[in-house]
């Protein structure tokens, strides 16, 4: 039987070094994920999940087995998010400017079942919404990603982003709504077939 996250992380902090290296093949892509859809930038977003898991060393004395450990780890890898748009000043910026190819790519998932057609227009797809995510105020896609993309309960995304139960429904809210807006006219071309 698996061993659960915190079960693991009890095990690191009792000394077991080879806990971590577990914690890390459990939640590096999913990491990496979070942080590049919230960077937009594969090279930024690498940088922010090794953060993530050197922080997550470093202040594994702070994590209490009785509180879910994805929760925690999702907090430091937002935090480690934060201080990488800050030293860049991005923080702020609601438009999506790194159009070079690798951007592009980098979110492609293939699934080989897909004729060539099918595959391009889903990737064209996942640009346009990818885009469109990288256009949200930052809160706003902070609560998209987590819900949408990690699958996080509104209450475990409250715990995450540090605000109220209320706060987290009106972002998602505002987000969803910000993002039909932004690709209904996408739609209307004709391009979501």
């Amino acid at each position: 039987m698996d061993q659960t996250d915190e079960d693991i992380m009890h095990d690191f902090q009792q000394g077991n070094r080879e806990a971590i290296t577990m914690i890390f093949h459990r939640y590096k892509n999913r990491i990496l994920n979070f942080c590049l859809r919230m960077l937009g930038n594969r090279a930024d977003a690498e940088d922010a999940t090794h953060d993530v898991f050197v922080s997550l060393i470093g202040s594994s004395y702070r994590y209490q087995t009785n509180a879910k450990f994805s929760t925690w780890l999702f907090t430091i890898a937002r935090n480690r998010c934060i201080d990488k748009l800050r030293k860049s000043k991005r923080l702020f910026s609601l438009t999506f400017t790194n159009r070079d190819k690798s951007v592009d790519e980098q979110w492609d998932v293939p699934d080989h079942a897909d004729s060539s057609a099918e595959l391009l227009q889903k990737k064209e797809r996942a640009r346009h919404v990818q885009e469109a995510i990288l256009r949200l105020p930052y809160q706003q896609r902070e609560a998209i990603v987590l819900r949408e993309y990690h699958r996080f309960s509104y209450d475990e995304i409250a715990k995450i982003l540090n605000c109220s139960l209320a706060n987290v429904k009106q972002l998602i809210f505002r987000g969803r709504e910000r993002l039909r807006t932004e690709l209904a006219s996408y739609i209307q071309e004709g391009h979501h077939e």
